[in-house]
């Protein structure tokens, strides 16, 4: 019986000591340790009509600085790339805010709204400062949904804020995972 302890034991010492080989670090190349965040730029076009219901585009002033530094933030966070002057930077994270929408989702009986989904849809290019190269160039949205009444509602300006850490989550995870 001590044997056949000892023998399970010994194996799952072995198995606990090899691992799985899955690691939680990014398998970023040598040459990326220092990522730079450009400004945000704005391209939301508030003169267009969204629909014959609600013709006139919602936005939220000052969005553009909200995505630099909550991007910039999840660098700090993550800490695998250090956030540098485009000067001494690996890479450069350019964000282009193309869209802030709003949309009702759920409706009462009234037809008013109960429920909004709030989306934030940007235009990413991730360039390597050496080779000049585009790592990876793509469109990303971050999103979050809101109540306006009962015990889960927020007010647009978190909504807004959730969006925000959505998309800059996104960014950055993309920009790691990339490799």
């Amino acid at each position: 019986m001590k044997q056949w302890i000892l023998k399970i034991s010994l194996v799952g010492l072995i198995a606990i000591c090899g691992g799985c080989g899955y690691t939680l670090k990014a398998n970023l190349p040598e040459n990326l340790k220092r990522v730079h965040v450009a400004p945000v730029k704005n391209n939301v076009d508030l003169s267009s009509a969204i629909s014959q219901k609600s013709p006139f585009r919602v936005y939220r002033p000052g969005l553009e600085v909200e995505l630099t530094n909550a991007v910039i933030n999840r660098f700090i966070f993550d800490g695998q790339l250090k956030v540098t002057s485009v000067e001494k930077a690996d890479a450069v994270v350019e964000v282009t805010l193309m869209d802030y929408q709003r949309d009702g989702l759920r409706y009462n009986q009234a037809d008013e709204v109960q429920e909004y989904r709030l989306s934030v849809s940007m235009d990413v290019v991730v360039t390597q400062t050496s080779a000049q190269k585009v790592l990876w160039h793509d469109r990303v949205t971050g999103d979050t949904t809101f109540f306006l009444g009962g015990p889960r509602a927020i007010s647009e300006d978190q909504a807004a804020a959730k969006a925000v850490e959505d998309a800059a989550r996104r960014i950055v995870e993309r920009t790691l995972e990339y490799w």
